[in-house]
């Protein structure tokens, strides 16, 4: 945030206060900040001096409570500091510019990534370099080359001196490295294994970046929105091609021993039948994989667009499916049964407080399928055991989740980057 300058525990505190003040979108009483953080009155008042002339929080307003002087009222910035995401999704890449509060305020999305990665990163970076050009914003360090310097656009001069980029996330589908920052053998994504799309990403734009897998973006950007309570077990279920899972508890997301955490397409779900590819019978992709749902839809004589757009398909599918279908609600719904079978045995094994499902397919699926998971849960959501309910961050979970990374990484004190638990 500041420099390398700060000491560990000047850093530490100093995030700790921001997110104190974050964590509190309508603003909080600098004593409030005193008694949540636990730091002394004296370096709460340092802190936020600082952070009032970065200009990453203001004031705002004041707030009578009892006899005494009135409080005065600090909040964050939101636009003070932007991060980008990425969403590599087989459907599409997604690219969202973000607040400090991970609201999306610039977006884009691009056509699938292909077997060419260094012409889909080359898109990508002129993505983001024509929507941070569209909203005037530039990197953290000032610019020193005096031609970049006179590129500037009139936007740009016209911001606050605080706005500023702080970097990329990038959020894929598993195997990979995150530490590395490689894509290892993303399903998916023929012509992507081995490449180190965080050193290609940010050679190409000039700023930092990070990689994790997108279960664990998701959930991240939950957390970071929606200033989720770090004492609860979050439960993420991530519904794209295929269905992946992310756990959390003390407000970190567990990553394993290789960011390979979550990976749930074989977890077996208790039904005989077909035997998947890895040689064991029911295992849970083989009921929830886009391409088998479309598969089977088209089989059953529901009329989906023909071609390998599985966004295409699976919007049709739902379409049909609201348009009275039987066989088309009966695809979803099965779908829905074995996602079901699969998040109670989670359930299970993490007693999470909150369960969340999202990703880019659940919209297209949830209006029928959220019913049968309920039902896979009944004895999990009876006196408030835990919470079921579905994300809330829409199509642009995955990016937003992304960018959500790299401000948890900058912004929140103790998470250094991709770690285990």
């Amino acid at each position: 945030m500041r420099g390398s300058s700060m000491t560990d525990i000047g850093e530490f505190n100093e995030k700790l206060v921001l997110q104190t003040i974050r964590s509190a979108p309508e603003g909080i009483g600098q004593s409030d900040v005193v008694r949540r953080s636990h730091l002394s009155r004296q370096a709460v008042s340092l802190i936020t001096r600082r952070l009032l002339g970065d200009g990453l929080i203001e004031q705002a307003g004041r707030r009578i409570s009892g006899p005494g002087k009135p409080h005065t009222l600090l909040r964050v910035v939101a636009d003070a500091r932007l991060a980008i995401g990425v969403h590599l999704d087989p459907a599409h890449i997604t690219v969202v510019v973000c607040d400090l509060a991970a609201r999306p305020v610039a977006r884009a999305t691009l056509e699938p990534p292909t077997e060419d990665p260094q012409a889909d990163i080359a898109r990508i970076a002129d993505a983001i370099g024509a929507l941070t050009r569209s909203l005037g914003a530039r990197p953290s360090e000032p610019v020193e080359d005096p031609a970049e310097r006179h590129e500037r656009s009139e936007a740009q001069e016209a911001l606050p001196a605080g706005r500023r980029l702080l970097g990329i996330g990038i959020a894929a589908p598993a195997g990979l490295d995150a530490e590395a920052g490689i894509l290892r053998d993303p399903p998916w994504m023929p012509g992507w294994r081995d490449v180190p799309v965080v050193d290609a990403l940010s050679a190409a734009t000039g700023l930092p970046a990070m990689l994790d897998k997108d279960t664990n973006a998701a959930l991240t950007g939950e957390i970071w929105s929606r200033h989720l309570d770090a004492s609860q077990t979050v439960l993420y279920l991530y519904v794209g091609h295929g269905v992946g899972s992310a756990i959390s508890a003390n407000g970190r997301v567990h990553r394993g021993g290789s960011t390979q955490a979550g990976e749930v397409g074989h977890l077996p779900i208790g039904r005989a039948g077909e035997i998947c590819s890895c040689g064991r019978a029911g295992c849970l992709s083989l009921y929830t994989d886009a391409h088998v749902l479309v598969g089977r839809a088209r089989s059953l004589g529901v009329p989906l667009p023909a071609g390998d757009d599985m966004t295409a398909a699976l919007t049709a599918l739902s379409q049909a499916a609201e348009d009275g279908s039987d066989a088309a609600r009966g695809v979803i719904a099965d779908h829905g049964i074995a996602l079901g079978a699969a998040v109670r045995l989670l359930a299970g094994i993490h007693d999470p407080r909150r369960i969340i499902i999202g990703g880019p397919t659940w919209p297209a699926l949830s209006s029928v399928g959220t019913a049968r998971v309920r039902e896979a849960l009944a004895d999990w959501l009876i006196e408030d055991r835990a919470v079921l309910e579905n994300s809330r961050l829409g199509d642009d979970g995955g990016a937003i989740g992304a960018a959500s990374l790299f401000l948890d990484q900058e912004l929140a004190p103790g998470t250094p980057g991709p770690s285990p638990f």
